[in-house]
């Protein structure tokens, strides 16, 4: 019967405020935790009338109980024998359950967050990278860990995949996987993840898609959103653009109660400048740089079900490599294509001084 009490330790084990199990009694009339550990000789059961609960919560009284006399009037606990003293479980029964619009009883909505959200494991069948991606994260973290949870008897995976679907219904490939770590000061490591190269980068990914954003992960269980790391980039909607995950190893940075952000702490500022710094500039700096690119030399774009070569631009007379990926580069872009690229050098003035002496 306690709440907010847990002999979990964080970092190590995945809950750890004592609260986790009281979710479903504000979706249900009655709740029933049924309980028992190993080698135990009884099953301890305990119910919740949740709908009394919610009477005692709403009406105006003149008199005040204590959370005590509430646990009293709302719960029930017993216990019983069981056969098999090996057996070990922690399980939830909620009956009466209802939601607005019944959204809780909504299939399809239960397997998008379950998939976005649990620690669940990649699917290898349409995503080439998940082998390279646990590999990396299984060495880096002190504990990464993927759990088969199923769904009315059917597995679910993470949401990645090889293809990802842009505005306008084309379609664009993950070529490749950047690995990365986020420090705070040399040799303290905050964070691990990974981000997929996509071929093109040519438009967000479709509004709503499951798999868009880099994701930021505590346990492997998700922790905000999809946005949650839009104000990292230069433009929020420049995190639209990738896919990715960032897995937290830090024991400063604690999940808020909501699960949608962490604890306020120097830490958590120390983690988003280093993510702003690490992945967001660059990315939004390529972005801008590809669609710089497209803008002065149109690609087409994959159709759904098409199927097309890597794309290599067209070089003209006068031409500077991009010595990262082999494009190249017309020499009038060359100037604004520094602006974005090396705009912190001290001799960015004087090499723009130098093109404009040259001409275009």
């Amino acid at each position: 019967s306690s709440v907010g009490s847990s002999s979990k330790t964080f970092g190590k084990l995945r809950g750890f405020r004592g609260i986790g199990r009281l979710g479903g009694i504000a979706f249900s009339d009655q709740a029933v935790f049924r309980t028992k550990a190993k080698n135990e000789a009884v099953e301890s059961i305990q119910e919740w009338d949740c709908q009394h609960l919610r009477r005692l919560l709403a009406e105006q009284r003149k008199d005040t109980l204590t959370l005590e006399e509430v646990f009293h009037r709302v719960t029930r606990f017993r216990q019983e024998k069981c056969q098999n003293s090996q057996d070990s479980y922690f399980e939830v029964i909620l009956s009466g359950v209802n939601s607005f619009r019944n959204q809780i009883f909504d299939l399809d909505r239960v397997q998008r967050y379950l998939r976005q959200t649990a620690p669940l494991p990649f699917d290898s069948a349409v995503f080439s990278f998940a082998e390279k991606i646990d590999e990396y994260l299984s060495k880096a973290l002190s504990s990464y860990c993927r759990y088969n949870i199923f769904l009315n008897g059917e597995q679910i995976h993470k949401p990645y995949r090889d293809s990802v679907r842009i505005t306008k219904g084309n379609l664009d490939q993950i070529d490749g996987i950047n690995f990365f770590k986020i420090e705070k000061g040399k040799d303290r490591p905050m964070a691990y993840g990974w981000y997929g190269r996509r071929r093109e980068l040519l438009g967000a990914i479709t509004r709503g898609d499951d798999l868009s954003g880099i994701r930021v992960r505590v346990g492997n269980i998700q922790i905000g959103d999809a946005h949650l790391l839009d104000l990292c980039f230069r433009e929020p909607r420049f995190n639209g653009y990738v896919i990715g995950e960032i897995h937290v190893e830090s024991m400063l940075l604690i999940p808020n109660s909501r699960r949608d952000d962490f604890v306020d702490n120097t830490d958590k500022g120390a983690f988003y400048n280093a993510i702003e710094k690490e992945v967001g500039l660059p990315i939004s700096k390529e972005i801008r740089y590809r669609s710089r690119l497209a803008s002065t030399h149109p690609v087409v774009a994959i159709a759904p079900g098409e199927k097309k070569e890597p794309f290599m631009r067209a070089s003209a007379e006068k031409t500077m490599p991009k010595p990262d990926d082999g494009v190249l580069l017309k020499l009038n872009d060359v100037p604004s294509a520094l602006q974005d690229m090396c705009q912190d050098c001290p001799n960015l003035s004087k090499l723009r001084a130098l093109l404009n002496q040259r001409g275009s």
